[in-house]
């Protein structure tokens, strides 16, 4: 009898561990068969962000050739001629999308001067910009000199700023600021400012001031107002640029961005949007917008030097979607006018 209770007791043994074997197999095989079932639909994803681009270029070709009212019934027909018509006014495009195959694709093109480009901004606009993020007002003169410090030549910091030998030096790993030895420099990319004091991932991409609350200070963040693609160049086309960086213009503030987004789409009270109401050139921008004979006079002049109403310049975000999983490619192109 204690031969086979032995017996027994091992038998049991062998099976329980026979079981974590296999349990641990299938678990193994389970999580070896999501892993290669995302990476494929990661890489349709990625596919399909490749063929947004392609078709978004495609596009902003055939938009050189639009011309409006005197394009034939058969080219109106065209199932992109809406799109790359408003792509020649200056207009931007937003959520552009279709299924294709097992997934869908969603396209912006933006007009590169529909943003601020950060290496011509004037302190007053970083107030105006910071101010739309959400950025806490304590802040502002920090960061705007720590930026200034950043790109000027001198070694000297401002009141609130910091310069290589004071601050950036003495960090761990230690490096220097863009601007040094007498020549001023401007930054290649958007990213280039989470090296600059002050301008923390909150400030950049928005979220809570203090990383890991959940009740602190909630900023929306700058970013997407911003570029530093030196063909953007200084002004903003009024007709693609969103809401919020038209309220970081001189004398723009909610209304007057609202009014000038309506006045350009020609909303009608139902919502609706009408054709060719887009801003021919900045004296048809200003003579068609009352709301701005009541600017200062010193925020007016500022204004008529910024503002512009073709791009030369387009970005295109191209976002794969396979069920639940997302592939972006970022791509800058030009367009003949």
């Amino acid at each position: 009898m204690k031969n086979k209770g032995s017996a027994l007791i091992i038998v049991l043994w062998v099976v329980a561990l026979s079981s974590v074997l296999i349990g641990g197999f299938a678990f193994d095989m389970h999580l070896e068969s999501r892993v290669i079932s995302f990476l494929r639909k990661k890489l349709k994803a990625e596919y399909l962000a490749k063929a947004g681009i392609e078709q978004a270029i495609a596009l902003v070709m055939r938009s050189a050739s639009v011309t409006g009212a005197n394009d034939s019934d058969i080219t109106k027909a065209k199932s992109w001629y809406s799109t790359a018509k408003r792509l020649r006014e200056g207009y931007s495009i937003i959520g552009l999308s279709h299924p294709l195959g097992e997934g869908t694709v969603v396209i912006d093109i933006i007009p590169e001067p529909a943003l601020r480009n950060v290496n011509s901004l004037k302190d007053e606009d970083w107030e105006r910009i910071l101010k739309v993020g959400g950025v806490p007002e304590e802040l502002w003169s920090g960061l705007i000199d720590s930026f200034n410090d950043w790109r000027d030549g001198d070694d000297q910091p401002n009141l609130d700023g910091a310069e290589t030998d004071d601050y950036y030096a003495r960090l761990s790993p230690p490096y220097k600021a863009r601007g040094r030895k007498g020549k001023p420099a401007n930054l290649d990319t958007l990213d280039e400012l989470l090296l600059i004091k002050g301008f923390t991932r909150p400030v950049l991409y928005g979220g809570y001031m203090e990383e890991g609350e959940t009740n602190g200070v909630y900023v929306s963040g700058i970013v997407d107002m911003l570029t530093a693609l030196p063909e953007a160049g200084v002004q903003v086309n009024v007709n693609a640029a969103s809401k919020r960086v038209l309220m970081t213009l001189p004398g723009i503030d909610e209304i007057k961005a609202e009014a000038i987004i309506e006045e350009r789409e020609g909303l009608t009270p139902g919502g609706q949007i009408g054709e060719d109401h887009f801003y021919t050139d900045s004296n048809n921008f200003f003579s068609r917008l009352p709301e701005l004979n009541t600017l200062m006079p010193e925020d007016m002049a500022y204004l008529k030097s910024l503002v512009n109403t073709l791009s030369s310049v387009l970005r295109i975000n191209s976002v794969g979607q396979v069920k639940g999983v997302e592939h972006k490619i970022v791509s800058v192109t030009g367009i003949k006018l």
